[in-house]
């Protein structure tokens, strides 16, 4: 599978983009943890994601849930091509977004997708309590990073720690 994790600002400006494939078992392992989305696919990311924005926004603003108020992890909220979004929203308003293509699917010129998963399951997400303790292990780091008092989140800071990038790769291998 391969997955873009991107942190978007409440003023939806690109705050941090992490690339990143699977860690589970895979046909060859020089391909472990390297993203395979083709040239035509990772033009078309930040699109995917700021499309999906509009649903995040309707969850986020609109009727609240029975306990009063949104929830933080929205799970699957959209889905392009077979490539599955999922979004975390902070307090601050800061959302976190991961864009999730399954395994060995790749899209062809006419627009379809060929290939197949592992186990039979074409066009599976990846399963949301596996995203969900990802998004988990991220926010828990960034909280950790806004609280450096040299890191202006509200000021659009491009967030450049590689002991965050560290801290998203381990969290993304240990779940993803």
């Amino acid at each position: 599978m391969s997955y873009t994790f991107t942190i978007l600002s409440p003023l939806d400006v690109p705050l941090f983009t992490h690339d990143f494939g699977t860690s589970r078992s895979s046909s060859s392992s020089s391909s472990t943890g390297l993203s395979h989305f083709t040239p035509s696919e990772r033009s078309l990311v930040p699109f995917i994601l700021h499309s999906a924005l509009d649903i995040v926004e309707e969850v986020q603003w609109g009727p609240s849930t029975s306990s009063g108020s949104a929830p933080m992890y929205l799970k699957h909220i959209d889905k392009y091509q077979n490539m599955f979004v999922s979004c975390w929203i902070t307090g601050g308003n800061t959302r976190f977004l991961l864009l999730t293509r399954p395994r060995d699917e790749t899209l062809n010129p006419a627009g379809g997708a060929k290939g197949s998963l592992a186990g039979g399951r074409a066009g599976a997400p990846a399963t949301e309590e596996a995203v969900k303790n990802f998004m988990v292990d991220v926010y828990e780091a960034w909280v950790k990073t806004i609280m450096n008092p040299f890191f202006a989140v509200g000021n659009g800071d491009v967030v450049r720690s590689p002991v965050f990038r560290q801290r998203v790769a381990t969290a993304a291998k240990k779940y993803l």
